[in-house]
């Protein structure tokens, strides 16, 4: 267990390195904090730290750096929260407010919020269709050969797509078609409608040329088809304002663990914690995100986990206004969404 002292030491060198991102010295931390010690003393509780792997020394340089072990006591025990200015966040949520539309639309722009007030990168990922209850299905004719497949279910994902049913349909058979969707379909999960209720529905249309079973087909392979992993980005260049990132290689690295959605959506829904959660550096299953910390919600309706916000930076990151604007953020979509889609 570190003593009152070894801990102010450590806090000041992890605060003094996230802002100057310079490794610390016991000289630095002797003109800028009043610890009342000697910087012989000082250098001394420095190294006690450095053993206990708190803080480490990067090549040949005389300051320390924090570890993620020392982030994580940071995190977990002392790490003053910030508040974001009242005048601010009203603005902010007043925008959002104005948002208001599909949830895509919700996640995008808080996603801007987020990556403004950090100057980090913000990801959302978005409920799964899959995992939502039908509401609504419409279908609209374009023209003799296409038409248009709303798709509306009960935590505002809204999908539409093109489908081509290879048969005529006017506007009278699409609502008749429509209706009976509605009524056959309305607070079903997409993921536990079968072929055979397909087959089932398909066969009730006989008196429609035969021709019906193609659409009805077509409807739920475009559920397959939205079901895709959807992932949002905002403030992508953002992590190139950090000196850790002006080598080459670890920027392209970074740009390509952004590309890779299946291994982002792994990522952060390996949390646990329907909350908020932390994670430092090697902490991270990923290789490609060892030197990262990443900090990340849930968003619900009701007690259902819709989908996770989480800001990606470098291990030096600012942990205390990342927690508190992402937890302001996060229970504002929380309450937002409970109202609107409840």
């Amino acid at each position: 267990m570190l003593n009152e002292r070894k801990l102010k030491i450590l806090q000041a060198i992890i605060q003094d390195y996230i802002e100057t991102a310079a490794p610390v010295g016991s000289r630095t931390l002797s003109k800028r904090y009043n610890f009342g010690i000697s910087p012989a003393t000082i250098r001394n509780e420095m190294a006690d730290l450095e053993d206990l792997g708190f803080i480490v020394q990067p090549h040949t340089s005389a300051g320390r750096v924090p570890s993620d072990k020392g982030y994580r006591l940071y995190v977990d025990q002392f790490m003053p929260l910030k508040k974001i200015k009242a005048v601010e966040l009203d603005y902010l949520v007043l925008d959002l407010l104005q948002e208001i539309g599909e949830i895509e639309q919700i996640l995008q722009y808080s996603l801007r919020i987020l990556s403004q007030l950090t100057n980090y990168t913000a990801i959302a990922l978005a409920p799964q269709i899959k995992e939502s209850k039908l509401k609504h299905v419409q279908l609209i004719p374009v023209d003799s050969s296409q038409m248009i497949v709303v798709i509306i279910t009960d935590n505002g994902i809204i999908k539409k797509s093109v489908i081509k049913p290879n048969c005529e349909i006017d506007e009278n058979s699409a609502q008749i078609i429509s209706n009976f969707l509605n009524n056959e379909l309305h607070g079903l999960s997409v993921k536990n409608i079968k072929t055979d209720l397909i087959e089932t529905l398909s066969g009730e249309f006989v008196y429609l040329s035969g021709l019906i079973e193609r659409i009805i087909s077509e409807v739920f392979r475009s559920l397959d088809e939205v079901n895709n992993i959807d992932i949002f980005l905002d403030g992508v260049m953002n992590m190139f304002n950090f000196p850790e990132y002006n080598d080459i290689l670890k920027a392209k690295s970074f740009l390509k663990l952004l590309e890779e959605k299946e291994l982002l959506s792994n990522l952060i829904t390996s949390f646990e914690n329907e909350g908020l959660s932390i994670s430092i550096g090697s902490e991270n299953v990923y290789e490609e995100v060892k030197d990262c910390s990443l900090v990340t919600a849930t968003y619900k309706i009701d007690d259902t986990v819709l989908g996770w916000l989480s800001i990606i930076g470098p291990t030096r990151m600012d942990y205390s206004t990342v927690v508190s604007v992402m937890t302001q953020i996060s229970e504002f979509i929380k309450e937002l969404l409970n109202n609107k889609y409840k």
